[in-house]
C-alpha cells in the first residue's frame, strides 16, 4: 500500500513537472502566435486599403487623361466636352433656374464654365459635390450659396481641363 502511494506521489509530481516544463511555455508561445497572427492579418488589411486607394488615383488619373485626350483632339471639341459633361451632372441633379455659359478658356483649361441654380440644400450641395468630383473634368475656381428661404442659391465658376481650341 506504502509503495502504492509513492508511486502515485511521484506520478502526479512527474505530471506537474510536464506540466510546468512543457505546457506553460507552450501556451506562451500560442499567445505570442496569435499576437503576430493578428499584428500580420492588421498590416495585410491596411496594405489592401492602401493598394485600392492607389488603384482609385490610378483610375482617376487615366480617366482625366482620356478626358484631356479628347479635348485636345477635336477642335473646339473642350468647350462642347466641358458643357456636354455639366449639362450631363446638371440634368441628373433635382434644381431649378439654371442657367449655364461655356465659353473658351485660357490655357490649361479648355473652356470657363459659369453656372447659376437653385434648390433645396441637399441638392445644391450634391450638386457642388458632383462637379467637383474627380473625372468630372472640371476645377471650381469659385463657388458661392446663398441662402434663399426654403431654397439655396448656388454661383459656381468652373475652368474645364483640357487644350484651348
Amino acid at each position: 500500500m506504502r509503495l502504492s502511494r509513492i508511486v502515485a506521489g511521484a506520478l502526479g509530481l512527474l505530471a506537474v513537472l510536464l506540466y510546468v516544463a512543457l505546457t506553460l511555455p507552450l501556451e506562451s508561445q500560442a499567445v505570442a502566435a496569435g499576437e503576430q497572427y493578428r499584428q500580420a492579418r492588421d498590416q495585410r488589411r491596411d496594405a489592401r486599403a492602401r493598394v485600392a486607394e492607389l488603384e482609385r488615383r490610378a483610375a482617376a488619373r487615366s480617366r482625366a487623361a482620356a478626358i484631356l485626350a479628347a479635348a485636345r483632339a477635336a477642335p473646339g471639341g473642350g468647350v462642347r466636352e466641358v458643357r456636354r459633361g455639366v449639362v450631363e451632372i446638371v440634368t441628373r441633379s433635382r434644381v431649378s433656374g439654371v442657367r449655364l455659359g461655356v465659353r473658351p478658356g485660357r490655357p490649361p483649361a479648355s473652356a470657363t464654365v459659369a453656372l447659376s441654380a437653385e434648390g433645396p440644400f441637399a441638392d445644391v450641395v450634391r450638386l457642388t459635390g458632383d462637379l467637383a468630383r474627380p473625372g468630372s473634368g472640371l476645377v471650381l475656381d469659385r463657388v458661392r450659396l446663398v441662402s434663399r428661404p426654403p431654397r439655396v442659391a448656388l454661383d459656381v465658376d468652373a475652368s474645364g481641363l483640357g487644350a484651348a481650341p
